[in-house]
């Protein structure tokens, strides 16, 4: 009786140990902007990508002290943050004029993959939808993928990704290349367009 008493709170300290290490490793990270109950009507709420199996949700993120668009990481292996999708709030929604961005991370900390780990498969004419907060739904087509420097300070290439356009655009961006000591070497984009009613 007193072994599996033992046995038991050992069992309860492990698994506390574990519970905690993953809070307070998920904790040291500014949390993407949280929607109050539920996203606004305009905003993205999900974003699903048959072709890659990708039912996601979508959180808001703003910019690095950088000027950097935000997403954030986390330590925890079952951190939201590899899971879900971020959307550039200082930007335009999905289906709205201009350019949408929402990005996702490759994979997680150690390696495995994350939500956009597929990224790289989308081809010209693969469709995705964006589910908006009133539960409509946004549909968009592939058009192209291309790759950039991470460090990029090319405006144009920041005018093609986040600049001002007359049409409803959805961008897609993860990281890609080789993966260095500051991090991935490249930025993969997959430029998609609002598909036509």
């Amino acid at each position: 009786m007193k072994k599996a008493l033992f046995f038991g709170l050992l069992l309860l300290l492990v698994v506390g140990g574990i519970l905690a290490y993953n809070v307070r490793q998920g904790s040291g990270q500014a949390a993407p902007e949280a929607y109050s109950s539920k996203p606004a009507p305009w905003q993205p709420a999900r974003l699903q990508i048959p072709r890659l199996q990708i039912d996601a949700p979508v959180l808001g993120v703003g910019a690095t002290a950088s000027g950097k668009m935000d997403a954030p990481t986390s330590q925890a292996i079952n951190s939201p943050y590899w899971t879900s999708v971020f959307w550039y709030t200082l930007g335009v929604s999905p289906g709205q004029q201009g350019n949408a961005v929402i990005a996702g991370h490759v994979d997680k900390t150690g390696g495995d993959p994350a939500i956009f780990w597929n990224l790289k498969v989308l081809q010209p004419g693969d469709e995705l939808q964006v589910q908006l907060g009133d539960a409509s739904i946004v549909r968009f087509v592939v058009e192209r993928l291309e790759s950039y420097p991470a460090e990029t300070t090319d405006a144009e290439v920041m005018k093609q990704v986040f600049g001002p356009t007359t049409e409803r655009r959805l961008n897609l961006i993860t990281c890609s290349g080789a993966w260095t000591e500051h991090g991935y070497d490249q930025r993969l984009v997959a430029f998609t367009r609002l598909a036509s009613a």
